[in-house]
This record gives C-alpha cells, structure tokens and sequence, in this order.
C-alpha cells in the first residue's frame, strides 16, 4: 500500500511509517520521545516528570498483579490511521506478544492501552489517539486524567468501570 493524499496531507502506507520510524529509531540524533502522525509527521514529547513516572509504575504494577504478565512502559504502536503512537503503558497476555508484535517490533492492538495526561496534552490529541487505537482493535483505552480521574474507553464510549475488572488505585498525594 502506497501514500494516499487526503486534502493537503498525504497519509503514509504502514509500510512507509515503518520505514520511517526504524530510521529514525536508529538516529542517534532523533529525541527518545517521539510518535510519527499518519502523515509522517513526527511528534515529540518532553521528558516525563518523577510523578508522570512514578504513576505509570504503579500502573504497570497493578496491571500485572491483576491481569498478569505483560504490561510494559512506552510501547510503540502502529495504529489503523494515527501512525504509530507510543502510550504511556500497554498490557497484553503474554502469550499474545508474538502474535501481535510486527516484525518490526510494533505492536499491532494489544488488549489495554493506558494514557497518563500531562499538563501539556491536548484534548483533540488524546481524543484522536484513543479513537485510533480502538479503530486498531484495542479493547480498553485507559485515561488517567490530571486530578487523578480514571476512565475506561471503549468503542461503545467511557465507562465507570474496566472491561477486565481492573482497580487502579493512584496516591492521591500524586495528584495534589
């Protein structure tokens, strides 16, 4: 599959993202933060705070003791139509890792996703990745919000509650 130019921006063929992301990846000029849009385009994030860490820690804990095995920090993710994006945390069944990583090493729609908001996030931006990911057959997309807020999205919308009965509990110290 080849480009395809949609009013004044082209969209990238996965295989073109791809290429671009393991170039970049092998740059050792290129930020180790950074997603690439549809377009190619490349977006960079500032080094996450202690507390941006901390939290996303504790949720890698938790999902692992819940869930079990595998959930990791700062996964790339080669979406259906956002490029390839990297959320905070991503947990899967670790049997299903080779099944869904390309090769590559992205990952095609693992099962849970978790987006950890910092004060600079956009709102349109999470909204466009968390609809991404799901397109891409993500089950869960989980936002912890700036005051420490959880919601658990899924195709059919925000939910009180976690499709895999998960509880995240977050110090509120971290929140204050």
């Amino acid at each position: 599959m080849m480009s395809m130019k949609t009013g004044s921006h082209t969209i990238l063929s996965p295989k073109e993202l791809i290429q671009m992301w393991t170039m970049l990846a092998q740059d050792d000029t290129t930020p180790d933060a950074f997603e690439l849009t549809e377009h190619g385009e490349i977006v960079m994030s500032p080094k996450p705070t202690n507390r941006h860490q901390v939290l996303c820690a504790k949720i890698i804990l938790q999902l692992s003791a819940q869930l079990g095995p595998q959930a990791v920090p700062d996964a790339a993710i080669l979406t259906n139509d956002a490029g390839i994006r990297v959320p905070d945390v991503v947990w899967m069944p670790e049997e299903k890792w080779d099944v869904v990583m390309t090769a590559d090493g992205l990952l095609h729609a693992p099962d849970l996703v978790v987006e950890v908001l910092s004060p600079g996030n956009r709102e349109t931006e999470i909204n466009h990745k968390t609809q991404a990911y799901l397109a891409s057959g993500v089950q869960e997309v989980i936002i912890v919000g700036l005051t420490g807020t959880i919601e658990y999205v899924r195709e059919d919308g925000v939910h009180s509650t976690s499709l895999f009965n998960l509880t995240l509990t977050l110090p509120a110290q971290l929140f204050s």
